[in-house]
């Protein structure tokens, strides 16, 4: 039987694990046909199985003064434990699997098996969605998403290409290195912003709980929102970054209790940062390669111009810093250290932050999952501690998706913010003079139906 010591880096997240916050990662992406259940198997065994063995290797943590973790592989591995194959619920209908996604976000993985599962939903307005959930400790967010995107084919033939760089310029990612001195009075700004930093009281805060949430925006047109930077020099990511705070302020602003201030009023962030090459093909290892930062961005009351230009000084100045080489030792120093110590510095940090913002990238060319057409791919980072919110934005072929995780007990209707954004969208469009019209706004049900 095979036994290899987990890393560091790995088992943190194994120490995260919550009720009330399970640490997985979760994907789901919809095709135009309905999958053949025998050859999305197929690909599993040969694109995941046979690539990484740790898919078939289960956690055993020993508990001591030191925690420490092992994968080992599991002698009862059954592949249809792991690939479920079921009609989708709600006759396909998008609100059905809007709450099933919720329901397998609040749901733990179990340790007596490898910590991942596929669901296969048939039925779905008229083709397939596909729920795909990996433990954190397995992988980050960018490696479990280029283990799924292993198992698409281009429909073109050609090899796909990821549609946006994930990371900081200074690093290999994009060879534009900071000064030195620019580079140690940013890191020293954000060391000083995490100690220090509170959020202001906001309805995003609260205990949560098992329930969770989920939605996700029509696909936002890749060119309306570049045309949204302009010429200020900010990128696709600001831009959405922008979008998803105002989207935030509007939200906020209907609830009982009043808008947020009408100025730059800040609310805190974990943005993950890649630490390695984009486009890289994952290790046979899979494992986590990235840290995350505390970032703090504008959901005041204020144009989109003005919010785009504070979003890019808050973006820019992570990335001429050494900051996620920072939180990336402190990671691994919490992972290291006796569990009572770990989880206070965990709960200290996690209530700096709302929840988890991140950008993934997707292929710029449209893909076939088993020779079907692939619609649409969104996705869902894990939150932690008392966070109720957690937001991706993932592109993929010229179009942007942005997920909406949330805590039902502390924010029950995670439609309320996709139908935000595309108000945010269409405002910031018009403040923009982009001519490009705004993907439409489905209608929002009734609570209960």
């Amino acid at each position: 039987m095979t036994r290899r010591r987990m890393a560091v880096e790995d088992s943190f997240w194994l120490t995260l694990d919550r009720p009330e916050n399970p640490m997985a990662v979760t994907s789901l992406l919809w095709t135009h046909g309905e999958v053949d259940p025998g050859r999305l198997r197929a690909l599993v065994r040969g694109r995941l199985l046979d690539r990484h063995p740790v898919l078939r290797q289960r956690p055993v943590v020993h508990d001591g003064p030191l925690r420490w973790a092992a994968w080992v592989d599991d002698a009862d591995f059954d592949l249809d434990r792991h690939v479920v194959v079921s009609p989708a619920p709600g006759g396909g209908s998008r609100a059905a699997v809007q709450r099933f996604v919720g329901e397998q976000r609040g749901t733990l993985l179990d340790r007596a098996h490898p910590m991942w599962r596929i669901h296969l939903l048939q039925g779905y307005q008229g083709g397939s969605a596909v729920v795909v959930r990996f433990h954190h400790s397995i992988a980050d967010g960018i490696r479990s998403t280029q283990a799924l995107l292993g198992l698409l084919d281009p429909v073109d033939a050609h090899p796909p290409d990821l549609a946006a760089h994930v990371g900081r310029p200074g690093t290999p990612l994009t060879g534009r290195a900071a000064r030195p001195g620019t580079a140690v009075l940013n890191t020293a700004v954000g060391a000083l912003t995490v100690g220090l930093w509170t959020n202001p009281r906001t309805a995003l805060e609260g205990r949560p709980g098992a329930a969770k949430g989920a939605a996700w925006s029509e696909p936002l047109p890749l060119t309306a929102v570049k045309a949204l930077a302009g010429g200020t020099g900010a990128t696709v990511n600001d831009v959405c970054t922008a979008l998803v705070c105002g989207a935030l302020a509007r939200y906020l602003e209907q609830l009982p209790g009043g808008p947020l201030p009408p100025d730059d009023d800040r609310v805190a962030w974990m943005v993950p940062v890649n630490r390695e090459p984009p486009g890289a093909t994952p290790p046979r290892d899979l494992g986590n390669h990235f840290a995350l930062v505390l970032v703090p961005l504008p959901h005041g009351r204020m144009p989109f111009p003005a919010r785009l230009r504070a979003v890019h000084r808050a973006v820019a100045r992570i990335r001429d810093s050494w900051e996620p080489e920072l939180t990336s030792a402190l990671s691994r120093a919490v992972a290291l250290s006796p569990t009572p110590v770990g989880t206070a510095v965990n709960r200290f940090f996690g209530a700096k932050a709302v929840g988890v913002l991140t950008n993934v990238p997707g292929p710029r060319a449209p893909m076939a999952l088993a020779g079907v057409p692939v619609a649409g791919v969104v996705g869902w980072a894990p939150t932690s501690m008392r966070q109720a919110l957690t937001v991706t934005v993932f592109s993929y072929a010229g179009q942007v998706t942005i997920g909406f995780g949330t805590d039902r007990a502390v924010v029950p209707d995670a439609d309320a913010l996709v139908a935000a954004l595309a108000a945010e969208f269409s405002a910031a469009g018009a403040q923009a003079g982009v001519p490009e019209a705004p993907p439409p706004v489905r209608p929002r049900r009734r609570a209960g139906s």
